[in-house]
C-alpha cells in the first residue's frame, strides 16, 4: 500500500543503507508506499543526469527532465502490475491482475519562489483490477486477511493522495511535514517491507490499519495533518511526532458510513477527531559504508474519535483507540567494504491496546534479505518473509451470535527474487503459502504464484 517522495529522496540514502542496510540519511524521511526505487546505488560514479536510463524508462527526455529539476519541477510516473493466481488450496483457483500508475510532481519552492528550504509533493495515483484475495482465496469472508497483491485498495480509481509541503531546519536535522499527508509514508517504515508484495509486509505491518472508520492513513489516502521529524547532531538518535486528521474518508465516525471521498478530492476536514502518532528510534552504525548499519524503533498511536465495537453487530462504536509497535532492522553481513551486497534481516511486533476496535490484538513479521546473491546479477535482491496476526476475541462474540466459525490467527509465508534491470525497470516472481486464511479452518490453506512489475518511466 507504497511510497511519498520516492524519487528525488533516494538521494538522502547512502550507499548500503539504500539497498539492504536500512538507515535513512538524517536529510529526510523514507517513502516507500507502494514500490520504492531504492537501488541501483552500486554504480557511485557520479551521473551526467538526474535521469540516467539505467534508473528511468524514457531517461532524460532530451535534457529537459535535467532543464526542469535545475528550475525546481520534478515529474516521476511509475508503473506497477501484480499478476498473481491461487494455484492450491483456498476456495477457488484462478488468477487476476492489477495495476497501479503513480504520478509525483515534485516542486523546489526555494528555487521557484524563494521560499527557503521549502518543498512541495502532489502526488495520484490510478488503480484498477481485482483482488486474488477477495475473489478466490476466500470471497466467503469477504478475502483473506493479508491480501497476496498489495497495490489492491481501498479504491480502484484515480485518486489524489499527497499535497504535502516540507520545510527544514537546523541544518536540515529538524524536518517539518504538513497539508495533506500520510502517516505511513513516516511510521512503522523500513526500506525492506516493499521487497515483497504480500500486504503483510508492504508497505506497512497492517495490523495498524483495522479500525472502522479507517483513520491511520496509507497510500492512496492521505489526510490532513503535521509531522515533526528531528534528528540528533549526532545522528544516533531520531524522534518523530505527528498529528492527523482522524477521518480522511469523512464518514463522521459512522462505522456504517463507506465515506464519500473516493477520489480524495474533498479536502475538507473530518468530523471523528485525531490520531496523535509518536515514534523514537535509535540508529547503530548510521550511514556507514563499512560497519553493518540498523535502526531499532519503537512507537505508537492514539486516536480520540469513534470506531466500531467488533464484538457487536449494530454498529455501535467505542470512544477512543491505540496501538504500540517494535520495530527493528539490521544489516547482518557484507560481502566487503563499502559493497552493496550482504544480508540484512527485519522484525515487527504490534500489539493492540483496544480489543474492541483492532481486528488483530497480535502481530509479527521477520524477513531476511540478500542483495547480490548472484555475481552476475549484484543488484537483485532475494527475500524471505513470514507473518502473522491473531484475531481479537471480540470478533468472536460477534460472529457466535451470526452463527460463525471463530477466527484464530492468520499466517503468511513470501518467497521472492528482485531482478533489476536497467531503465528503472524490475521484475519480483513470488510465490506465497497463506496459513489459515481469513483466520478460520474452513478454508484450506492457499499457494499463490506471482510476480510484480515495476518500472519507473
Amino acid at each position: 500500500m507504497h511510497t511519498g517522495n520516492r524519487g528525488s529522496k533516494c538521494r538522502w540514502m547512502c550507499g548500503f543503507l539504500a539497498t539492504i542496510s536500512l538507515t535513512a540519511a538524517a536529510k529526510g524521511p523514507l517513502h516507500e508506499d507502494h514500490i520504492a526505487h531504492v537501488l541501483h546505488t552500486g554504480d557511485l560514479t557520479p551521473a551526467e543526469t538526474a535521469f540516467p536510463t539505467r534508473d528511468y524508462a524514457t531517461g532524460n527526455w532530451g535534457g529537459v527532465r535535467d532543464e526542469w529539476k535545475e528550475k525546481g519541477f520534478e515529474f516521476i510516473p511509475t508503473y506497477t502490475s501484480e499478476p498473481a493466481a491461487n494455484i492450491d488450496g483456498g476456495e477457488k483457483n484462478g488468477s487476476t491482475y492489477i495495476q497501479n500508475i503513480d504520478f509525483d510532481f515534485k516542486l523546489d519552492l526555494d528555487k521557484l519562489i524563494s521560499l527557503p528550504r521549502t518543498t512541495f509533493l502532489l502526488k495520484v495515483s490510478q488503480r484498477s483490477g481485482d483482488s486474488l484475495s477477495a475473489e478466490k482465496i476466500a470471497p466467503s469472508e469477504g478475502g483473506n486477511q493479508f491480501t497476496v497483491q498489495e497495490a489492491f485498495g481501498p479504491t480502484q480509481n484515480v485518486r489524489l493522495i499527497n499535497a504535502q509541503f516540507g520545510t527544514t531546519f537546523l541544518d536540515e536535522r529538524l524536518d517539518i511535514a504538513y497539508g495533506r499527508i500520510v502517516a505511513n509514508d513516516d511510521f512503522l517504515r523500513s526500506p525492506l517491507y516493499c521487497y515483497f508484495v504480500n500486504n503483510a509486509f508492504c508497505g506497512s505491518p497492517q495490523s495498524v490499519f483495522l479500525q472502522n472508520p479507517f483513520a491511520f492513513s496509507a497510500y492512496p489516502t492521505a489526510a490532513w495533518g503535521t509531522r515533526a521529524r528531528y534528528n540528533t547532531e549526532s545522528g544516533n538518535w531520531t524522534f518523530q511526532a505527528a498529528v492527523y486528521d482522524a477521518d480522511p474518508n469523512l464518514t463522521d465516525g459512522d462505522p456504517s458510513n463507506i465515506g464519500n471521498n473516493d477520489h480524495g478530492t474533498d479536502l475538507s476536514f473530518g468530523d471523528n477527531g485525531a490520531t496523535w502518532v509518536g515514534e523514537v528510534q535509535y540508529h547503530v552504525n548510521r550511514g556507514s559504508t563499512t560497519a553493518l548499519s540498523g535502526v531499532y524503533k519503537i512507537g505508537g498511536f492514539y486516536m480520540d474519535g469513534d470506531y466500531q465495537d467488533i464484538g457487536k453487530t449494530d454498529n455501535s462504536t467505542v470512544d477512543g483507540n491505540s496501538m504500540i509497535w517494535l520495530l527493528a532492522d539490521q544489516a547482518l553481513y557484507r560481502e566487503a567494504p563499502g559493497s552493496n551486497r550482504g544480508l540484512a534481516a527485519f522484525g515487527a511486533v504490534i500489539i493492540s491496546l483496544e480489543d474492541k476496535v483492532n481486528t488483530l490484538d497480535n502481530y509479527f513479521a521477520a524477513g531476511l534479505l540478500y542483495t547480490g546473491w548472484f555475481d552476475a546479477r549484484p543488484k537483485d535482491v532475494t527475500g524471505l518473509g513470514i507473518s502473522a496476526g491473531w484475531f481479537s476475541d471480540e470478533i468472536d462474540k460477534a460472529r457466535k451470535s451470526q452463527g460463525k466459525e471463530d477466527k484464530d490467527y492468520e499466517g503468511v509465508i513470501e518467497l521472492n527474487h528482485k531482478f533489476e534491470f536497467a531503465r528503472g525497470i524490475s521484475i519480483a516472481p513470488n510465490i506465497q503459502y497463506i496459513i489459515k486464511p481469513a483466520g478460520v479452518d474452513d478454508i484450506d490453506d492457499a499457494v499463490v504464484v506471482g510476480f510484480r512489475l515495476n518500472m519507473q518511466m
